[in-house]
């Protein structure tokens, strides 16, 4: 049984007017791809084979969008594959984007305790300004 395409099932309607952010997971014989609209809701989820002539039709029909994948074997010719069909293409080193979020969540952490204790300062600084 042959499987209907991304564009078949779905239509067009869902890609339209949106800016869409798409994260592709490459694999040898399979990709996995997430279609995010603006509000960083799934849409779709789905697979290709990972060739270029697969690639390349799949991707050609979804509107210019953000795309991000990892560094890996395949990488080189998928990037350069949706630079050509004119998506933005975003290549992360999978350690330094964990190293990375690692980072921002310690900040988020730290300015959340910070808050916390100006948050607490505020009563006494006011009965203190009141005498």
């Amino acid at each position: 049984m042959k499987k209907s395409s991304t564009v078949q099932v779905f239509g067009n309607e869902i890609f339209k007017e949106q800016k869409l952010t798409i994260g592709v997971d490459l694999g040898d014989r399979w990709s996995f791809y997430c279609v995010l609209d603006e509000a960083g809701k799934i849409i779709l989820e789905q697979k290709v084979p990972t060739t270029p002539e697969a690639m390349k039709q799949t991707f050609a029909r979804i509107p210019q969008s953000r795309i991000a994948l990892e560094t890996g074997t395949h990488s080189p010719w998928a990037s350069r594959l949706f630079t050509e069909l004119e998506h933005e293409v975003i290549v992360a080193h999978a350690q330094k984007v964990q190293l990375i979020t690692r980072a921002i969540e310690k900040m988020i952490d730290t300015m959340r305790g910070h808050w916390h204790d100006w948050r607490e300062s505020i009563p006494s600084y006011w009965a203190g300004a009141a005498s």
